[in-house]
């Protein structure tokens, strides 16, 4: 896990928007796919915070989810390109930019974990460089336990989002 602390009077990055996320759950029940959980979340989320902004995925350098790894990533890329939005230019994942592939990690680690970590070590470092303009950081979570797991029970998804940007 980590932590960033806001305050007034920096020189940025800058938080200019925000959106509350819901609890969405789709029934998926598998433990091992958390990424299916979540992606659905982060997808009403997203979307949500187009609708209220009056943006698009082409108005941000960088949209990032984590960590959905890559099942849930491409479900982001897929859903969204069914309804006509192009994701891929823009669109990446904490899990799958702190892992290169060749670990076996399988889909992924730990979402507050990867969020935190690319959040603190690179995205913030970007924005202060001016690398990145405007960034859509998109955390995600699954909401359960062991014991619903071993009951079976489906695994609810939320995302809350907040814009960055390196200058306003």
């Amino acid at each position: 896990a980590g932590c960033c602390v806001v305050g007034r009077g920096s020189r940025g990055p800058y938080v200019t928007g925000a959106t509350a996320g819901r609890i969405v759950d789709l029934g998926i029940k598998d433990a091992n796919n958390m990424g299916a959980a979540m992606a659905p979340a982060a997808i009403d989320t997203i979307r949500q915070h187009f609708e209220d902004f009056h943006r698009r995925p082409q108005d941000y350098d960088l949209i990032v989810t984590g960590d959905l790894g890559k099942v849930g990533h491409q479900i982001v890329l897929d859903l969204f390109q069914r309804d006509g939005v192009d994701m891929r230019p823009t669109y990446d994942d904490c899990g799958l930019l702190l892992y290169d592939g060749t670990q076996d990690v399988h889909s992924g680690g730990s979402g507050c974990g990867c969020s935190a970590a690319v959040l603190c070590s690179y995205l913030l470092k970007a924005l202060e460089q001016k690398i990145f303009r405007k960034v859509l950081f998109c955390g995600t979570g699954a909401l359960l336990s062991p014991t619903s797991s071993n009951q079976g029970q489906s695994i609810p998804g939320i995302c809350h989002l907040v814009c960055l940007e390196a200058d306003v």
